[in-house]
């Protein structure tokens, strides 16, 4: 049986633009008009956006991400945003809400997201001034996410974890949970990988050390295997020894992404107009705004390659405990097969870990 039959683009993002407000120096896209112009690509149009989305919603889309770079520095959101929204997709922001002006909230009051994600990164100006490079960051976070919240929108918080907002992570715990409550925790990123697409940013330069972002994980494993050992919660049958592994072996002659379904029930648009499987790619894909999004979205399995045994993964007792996926191994070694040393790494760090705790 094809491992690629009903595939239905049911979620689709849409990355409006690779600018930012901000320079976050672990961002992976993020690119400058320098770099736009040193790549000889452009930033597609509103009404070249809009046209894409009445395609999509054709070819049956029913979620769609807005994200960038920062989609709200572009001059013309409102006029994309109202026509998508128009539309009738359940939608969804990511933004660092820094840019939050009076239009926006009044078109945003009038057709609501469905969902927004704003992005935290740290707890204070100077942490904002020292990973993005804004002295004022921090205020502008804290008056835009007090705009956004009155909205009746689902909300979360987001970061992602790196060496020099380490230290705000219990401040940023802190200020979300008095915000929102209990139970709308913060949602922290611990995986940075190599910049992608151009990105401008080092973004493996800035990231914690896999011993480290497995020290920063440690207390809620604890936590969690304690309450398996004391009876307090029950696994999964079919979960196995180790619960945090996120995908499965691959299986030879295969679907790429047959793991994440990346390219089965969902696509990226990037700001230039290339529709990749998984936002994390740089490599393989289509290009709907030459050919129509239907051919594109036919069209895409076709960029990769069949799935295969890695013979030097399978072989190596840490394979169970690595949180790599094609899309990580191409970021990070150039190759879909590739062994991305720094994952390496930390999934001998997490088996050292669970050793040490017993439950292995």
């Amino acid at each position: 049986m094809n491992s690629t039959q009903n595939r239905k683009p049911l979620n689709g993002t849409f990355e409006l633009t690779g600018r930012c407000n901000l320079s976050c120096k672990m961002c992976l896209v993020r690119v400058d008009r320098q770099q736009i112009q040193h790549l000889g690509l452009r930033e597609r149009t509103s009404e070249e956006w809009i046209r894409m989305a009445e395609q999509a919603a054709e070819a049956g889309t029913l979620g769609l991400l807005l994200t960038g770079g920062e989609v709200m520095l572009r001059s013309d959101f409102c006029e994309i945003y109202e026509a998508i929204a128009r539309m009738g997709f359940l939608i969804t922001v990511y933004t660092n809400a820094t840019l939050v002006t009076d239009r926006i909230m009044d078109l945003f009051q009038k057709y609501p997201p469905h969902k927004i994600g704003v992005t935290m990164y740290g707890a204070s100006n100077h942490t904002y001034q020292k990973l993005c490079g804004c002295h004022d960051g921090y205020d502008r976070f804290t008056e835009g996410i007090e705009r956004l919240s009155t909205l009746p929108s689902l909300f979360e918080t987001r970061t992602t974890i790196v060496k020099d907002n380490w230290c705000d992570l219990f401040a940023m715990q802190q200020f979300t949970k008095q915000k929102f409550g209990e139970n709308k925790p913060l949602q922290i990123s611990r995986f940075v990988t190599k910049s992608i697409r151009g990105g401008v940013a080092c973004a493996e330069k800035c990231r914690l050390s896999p011993e480290e972002n497995v020290a920063m994980i440690d207390s809620g494993l604890v936590e969690v295997y304690q309450k398996v050992k004391n009876g307090e919660i029950q696994l999964p049958a079919n979960m196995g020894k180790y619960p945090l592994k996120r995908y499965g072996s691959l299986s030879e002659g295969g679907y790429l992404f047959q793991n994440c379904k990346a390219g089965m029930n969902q696509y990226t648009i990037t700001w230039d107009g290339s529709m990749y499987a998984c936002e994390l790619l740089s490599e393989g894909c289509t290009k709907p705004f030459e050919i129509g999004f239907q051919k594109a979205w036919e069209e895409l399995p076709d960029c990769y390659p069949q799935s295969q045994t890695i013979q030097v993964c399978e072989q190596c007792k840490y394979e169970p405990f690595c949180e790599s996926c094609p899309a990580i191994r191409k970021a990070e070694t150039g190759d879909f097969f590739g062994k991305p040393k720094y994952f390496c790494r930390e999934a001998k760090c997490i088996y050292d870990m669970l050793k040490e705790m017993h439950v292995i």
